[in-house]
C-alpha cells in the first residue's frame, strides 16, 4: 500500500493524504478519510497508512496533534519520527559535530523546541524539535521551495536533554537553590534566623534566671506552653474529622477532547526492581497517552536504576531526566530539575512504589476543571502491605485516620494542609508561581502544604486512592520517621522566622491552625509520651485533696486534655479502620502508645540529626513487602537486557553527561511494535 500512495502522492507535499475505501465507510458514507498531514509524510517512509489514520482519528477524538498520538502510543519511535522528518524537510538531523550554544535559556528553549547553536562550519544558526503546528508549518513550507539549511532537526527528549547537559550548572543551581534566591526565609538551608537564635537566648536567660527564684517555675512555664499547643491541636484535629464526614459528588470527568495535558513526575534513587511495576502502575492510567508527559528522573550515579529503565525501552510519553549532579541529594531538588520541562497544564507526583487508582488523573482532572479556583489536591495514600508486620499495621491504621478523614476535613474547612509525599496533584502554573519545592527540606510534602497556604492557593482532597508500601521492619521504619520528623522541625523553623508576615498572609485562625499541625506534630513527638507518663504518674501517686485549689483545677485540665487527646487519636483510628476493612483488632488499637513512643524517639533522632546533618536524606528502601518483592520478580527485566543497557550507559560517556540519557542509540529505546490502547479497543 505505501507503494500505491508514493505513485499518487510523489514529491514531499504537506497535504493531508486521502485512503480511498477505509473504515469510515462502513456507516455507508462516501468518500475518502484523511490523514493528517504532520504524519502523512510517513507513508513515503514505508509506514501503513492505515495505522496513520488511526492515530489521526484518535488524535481527533483526543483534541491533539497527530504527531502527539502516534509517538504517545508508541507506534512510531521518536527519534525515528524526526529523523524521517529531517530526511522530508531535507535539513540535518542534529549529529555529534554540533554543539548548542553556551548561553542557552533552557527552560525556554525545552518549552519552545528552540534552542540556538554554537557556532558551526555548516552555518547552522538553531535546533529545531517541532511538534504540531510547527511541523504542519515545516512541511508546508517545504513545498513551496527548499528550506535553507540553516537549522538541523531534533526529537524533543534529545533537543531537551542536550539543553539540560550544556546548562547542567546553572539548572543545578536553580533546582537547589532557586526558591532560596526568590525569598530566603522559606528555605530552609538557612537554619535559625538571628531572630530566632536571638529569642531562644533570651527566653533561655530568662528560665536561668527564674529557675533561680523557684527551679519549678521554668518547666512549669513550659508545660503550660506544651498542653495549649496539645490543646488546640486537638481542637483542629476534631473540627477536621468532623468536617470530613460530609462529601459531595465528584463531578463527572470531561471528555477526552477536554482533558488538559497532565504532567506525571517520579523521583527515582537505587529503584531497579521498581522501575517496571512503576510503569505497569503509570501506563494502568486510564488517559490519553498522547496527554501523558511522564518524567522519570534519575540521579546520573545511579547507573543501575537508568539501566533498568533503558532496558524497558519506553514510548515517547516517557522522558528520562538525569539530574546533573549537586547538592543537596534530594527528592524535592530532584524534582525541581524537572519542573522547568513540564509541559502538562496539570502535575502529578508518585513514589517509585506507587500504584494510583486508573481513573485518578481522570478524576483530578474533573475537579480541577469544575473549580477554577482549586490549585491543588491530595488523594489518598494506603498503605498495601497491612498484614507484613505490627509495625506496617500500625502505619496503615495511621494513614488511614491521616488520609481519609483528617486532611479532607482540613480541605473542606479551608485550614492549611500539610501534603503527603505522594500524589500531590497541582496546577503547573500555580506549582511554579509558589517556587517549586525547597530542595533543603527532607520533608518537603509537609512545607510545600503550608507555603501554598500562605500563597492563598487553596488545596483540597481527591476521593481516590494511591497504594504504596509501608517499612515492615523497624530499621526502615524508624530510619523513614527520623527523617519526617526532622522535615517537620525544618518546616516549623522555616515558618516561625516571620510571624508577623505569616499571621498577615494566613491570617489568625489558620495561623493558629497551622501552629497547632506543626507545632503539635513537632512538640508532641518530643515531649508529648514524656508529659502524659508524668502526669498519669501523678494521678497515681498524687492526692488532689492536698493540694491547693488552682493546683486541682489544673490537674483536671490537663486529665480532661489527655482523655480528649486519646480519643482524638481513637476515635479517627477505628473509624477509619472499618471503612477501609482493616483487620484491625483491640490489641492493636491497645498498643498505639507504644507506636507513639516510638515516634517520640524517632523525633529525638531527628532532633540530633538536625543539628548533626540537616539535609541528610534517608533513603527509604521500597520494594521489600511480600506483594512488592512478588511484583518486582513478575516485573523484572531479562538479565540479558539489564547488562546490555548497563553495558552501554557503562560503555558511553557521553550518557552520563547530565541529561543525556534520553540521546542513547535509537535502538536502545525504540520500543516494539504494538498496537496502541486506543487502537485496541476500536478495533477489538
Amino acid at each position: 500500500m505505501a507503494d500505491s500512495f508514493r505513485q499518487a502522492y510523489p514529491g514531499g507535499d504537506a497535504r493531508p493524504r486521502r485512503v480511498e475505501g477505509t473504515r469510515e465507510q462502513r456507516d455507508g458514507a462516501p468518500g475518502a478519510a484523511v490523514i493528517a498531514p504532520e504524519i502523512a509524510f510517513l507513508v513515503d517512509e514505508g509506514i501503513d497508512p492505515g495505522l496513520l489514520l488511526e492515530a489521526t482519528t484518535a488524535a481527533a477524538r483526543c483534541g491533539v496533534d497527530a504527531d502527539a498520538a502516534l509517538l504517545g502510543e508508541a507506534l512510531v519511535a521518536e527519534e525515528a519520527y524526526y529523523r524521517a522528518l529531517a530526511r522530508r524537510l531535507g535539513v540535518p538531523y542534529f549529529h555529534s559535530d554540533l554543539a548548542i550554544a553556551d548561553d542557552v535559556d533552557a527552560e525556554r528553549a525545552v518549552a519552545s523546541g528552540v534552542a540556538p547553536l554554537a557556532a558551526n562550519g555548516a552555518g547552522l544558526r538553531v535546533i529545531l524539535a517541532p511538534r504540531g503546528a510547527m511541523t504542519r508549518w515545516l512541511l508546508f513550507a517545504a513545498t513551496a521551495r527548499p528550506l535553507q539549511k540553516s537549522f538541523a532537526i531534533s526529537s524533543p527528549q534529545r533537543l531537551s536533554a542536550l539543553v539540560r547537559a550544556k546548562a547542567g550548572a546553572r539548572v543545578a543551581e536553580a533546582a537547589s537553590r532557586g526558591l532560596e534566591r526568590r525569598d530566603r526565609a522559606l528555605c530552609a538551608r538557612g537554619g535559625l534566623s538571628y531572630g530566632q537564635i536571638v529569642i531562644a537566648t533570651v527566653l533561655a536567660g530568662a528560665g536561668l534566671a527564674f529557675a533561680r527564684v523557684d527551679p519549678s517555675l521554668p518547666i512549669v512555664a513550659f508545660s503550660v506552653v506544651l498542653w495549649l499547643v496539645f490543646a488546640a491541636a486537638i481542637v483542629v484535629r476534631n473540627l477536621a474529622v468532623a468536617a470530613s464526614t460530609g462529601g459531595n459528588r465528584p463531578p463527572p470527568p470531561p471528555a477526552d477532547a477536554e482533558l488538559p495535558v497532565y504532567s506525571v513526575v517520579a523521583a527515582l534513587y537505587r529503584e531497579t526492581a521498581m522501575v517496571r511495576p512503576l510503569v505497569a502502575a503509570l501506563d494502568a492510567l486510564d488517559y490519553p497517552k498522547a496527554k501523558l508527559d511522564i518524567k522519570l528522573v534519575v540521579e546520573r550515579r545511579d547507573i543501575e536504576t537508568l539501566a533498568a529503565i533503558v532496558a524497558l525501552r519506553l514510548p515517547a510519553r516517557y522522558e528520562v531526566i538525569v539530574a546533573p549532579p549537586g547538592a543537596p541529594s534530594t527528592k524535592p531538588r530532584a524534582l525541581n530539575v524537572a519542573l522547568p520541562a513540564l509541559r502538562g497544564e496539570l502535575v502529578v507526583v508518585y513514589d517509585a512504589e506507587d500504584r494510583p487508582d486508573p481513573d485518578q488523573l481522570r478524576l483530578a482532572a474533573a475537579a480541577f476543571a469544575a473549580d477554577r479556583g482549586l490549585d491543588c489536591l491530595q488523594a489518598r495514600l494506603v498503605i498495601d502491605n497491612p498484614s507484613d508486620s505490627w509495625l506496617s499495621a500500625m502505619f496503615a491504621i495511621e494513614y488511614a485516620a491521616l488520609f481519609d478523614l483528617l486532611d479532607p476535613g482540613l480541605a473542606a474547612l479551608g485550614l492549611p494542609l500539610p501534603l503527603g509525599g505522594s500524589s500531590n496533584h497541582f496546577r503547573a502554573r500555580t506549582l511554579r508561581r509558589v517556587g517549586g519545592w525547597d530542595a533543603w527540606n527532607v520533608t518537603e510534602d509537609a512545607d510545600l502544604g503550608v507555603r501554598l497556604a500562605r500563597e492563598r492557593a487553596r488545596v483540597g482532597a481527591l476521593a481516590s486512592d494511591t497504594r504504596e508500601e509501608a517499612p515492615s521492619d523497624l530499621a526502615s521504619w524508624f530510619r523513614q520517621r527520623t527523617r519526617w520528623q526532622k522535615g517537620w522541625m525544618q518546616t516549623l523553623i522555616v515558618h516561625s522566622r516571620e510571624p508577623a508576615r505569616v499571621l498577615r498572609a494566613l491570617g489568625p485562625t489558620r495561623a493558629l491552625a497551622a501552629v497547632a499541625l506543626i507545632g503539635g506534630s513537632v512538640l508532641g513527638g518530643l515531649f508529648g509520651p514524656a508529659l502524659a507518663g508524668e502526669a498519669l504518674w501523678h494521678a497515681v501517686r498524687g492526692d488532689l485533696a492536698k493540694e491547693s485549689l488552682w493546683s486541682v483545677a489544673g490537674d483536671v485540665a490537663i486529665y480532661t486534655l489527655m482523655a480528649l487527646g486519646l480519643m482524638t487519636v481513637l476515635a479517627p483510628a477505628v473509624a477509619a479502620s472499618r471503612r477501609r476493612g482493616l483487620a484491625a483488632s483491640a490489641a492493636a488499637f491497645a498498643s498505639l502508645p507504644l507506636y507513639y513512643a516510638l515516634i517520640s524517639a524517632a523525633s529525638w533522632a531527628a532532633l540530633i540529626d538536625l543539628a548533626i546533618r540537616p539535609f541528610h536524606w534517608a533513603k527509604t528502601e521500597h520494594g521489600r513487602s511480600r506483594a512488592a518483592v512478588a511484583r518486582a520478580l513478575r516485573g523484572r527485566p531479562h538479565a540479558r537486557e539489564l547488562s546490555q543497557a548497563n553495558s552501554s550507559l557503562r560503555g558511553a560517556s557521553t550518557l552520563l553527561q547530565p541529561g543525556l540519557l534520553n540521546a542513547a542509540p535509537e535502538r536502545s529505546l525504540s520500543p516494539p511494535p504494538r498496537r496502541p490502547s486506543w487502537a485496541r479497543r476500536e478495533l477489538g
